[in-house]
């Protein structure tokens, strides 16, 4: 009984919170900070500087999110189709792709970004609820003379 007569006092409390709170926080860091990978693979085409590029994101997370899928603006990249931004329901993976010419030696940069749910996924779908979380990555593309 004694034990127990413990856990009452004031300072028990606040140390057993703080204890709480740091592996609530470990936890949830753990989760939020790897919820999609990102695999960036550029092949080359039948003509010279021109690429197919491939975006692959991978979704970490058992709930489904909606992604807004994009490359960074370069002056050294044109987009032989269209410099397209992607918003999806990613459940488990999904690819991307634009075709490029490449003017010079330059850096892709591709990125993800989870966004608010706005009639994007099926109904009926668990959603990781929305959050500022933003994933990217870069790839070096060498031209050939």
């Amino acid at each position: 009984m004694t034990s127990f007569q413990i856990l009452c006092q004031p300072r028990a409390v606040i140390h057993l919170l703080i204890v709480c709170l740091l592996l609530e926080m470990a936890y949830g860091e753990d989760n939020w900070n790897n919820l999609l990978s990102l695999s960036l693979k550029v092949s080359s085409m039948s003509k010279s500087n021109e690429f197919t590029v491939t975006l692959t994101i991978t979704n970490n997370v058992d709930k489904c999110m909606v992604v807004k899928i994009s490359t960074e603006d370069n002056p050294n990249i044109k987009y032989l189709s269209a410099h397209a931004s992607y918003t999806a329901c990613i459940c488990t993976v999904n690819n991307y792709f634009w075709d490029i010419q490449v003017s010079a030696n330059t850096v892709l940069q591709g990125k993800a970004e989870v966004v608010p749910a706005k009639d994007i996924c099926p109904d009926g779908e668990n959603i990781f609820p929305a959050t500022s979380y933003t994933e990217t990555i870069t790839h070096e593309i060498l031209v050939t003379s």
